[in-house]
């Protein structure tokens, strides 16, 4: 009888030496930017965005090729591992509209029209740390209730949120305000 509680650890150190750590989860970089840019420039053409359909496609990958022992462990971390390239990918495009309307706001300040210039640079920071501060996954998290995907659907959702500000951002710095 003592050894049933011992062979069950056993088992259980066992499956968790073959789990993964979260750093062994990748997403491609070049996969979702090659994917984002077709449709970026498929868009002039067929006026229909496909940029959206990019969301998901390097977590998929990372499920398919990626082994672990912990199913909720590899969509999460496969996931989040997605959601970091998006991350960095909206950084740049942020980045770059600060440089843009940075320079426009200096060069409209100076123009005596008679009509005060709005600053883009203040406006934009403020929008985006809002948007930054309003990031929630909570209702993510507890809907589906007990199981697995109580541990990767907050992580889906944090990357899809993180994915569509970055689209934003893209089209944003395309001169398209939708």
């Amino acid at each position: 009888m003592r050894l049933l509680p011992l062979l069950f650890l056993g088992l259980l150190f066992a499956s968790h030496v073959e789990a993964r750590e979260a750093r062994d989860y990748k997403a491609s970089v070049e996969s979702i930017l090659k994917c984002v840019e077709a449709a970026e420039k498929a868009l002039p053409e067929t006026r229909i965005d496909t940029a959206r359909q990019c969301i998901g496609i390097e977590t998929q990958n990372c499920d398919r090729t990626t082994e672990d022992a912990y199913q909720s462990n590899k969509r999460m971390y496969c996931a989040s591992a997605e959601a970091e390239v998006w991350y960095e990918l909206m950084r740049n495009a942020f980045s770059a509209l600060v440089v843009r309307y940075a320079t426009r706001d200096a060069e409209e300040s100076k123009k005596q029209t008679g009509v005060e210039y709005e600053l883009v640079v203040p406006a934009l920071r403020q929008a985006h740390e809002a948007w930054e501060q309003g990031k929630d996954c909570e209702f993510a998290r507890i809907q589906p209730g007990l199981g697995t995907d109580r541990y990767d659907a907050p992580a889906r959702c944090g990357r899809d949120q993180v994915a569509e500000r970055a689209l934003l951002y893209r089209r944003w710095l395309r001169g398209q305000s939708y």
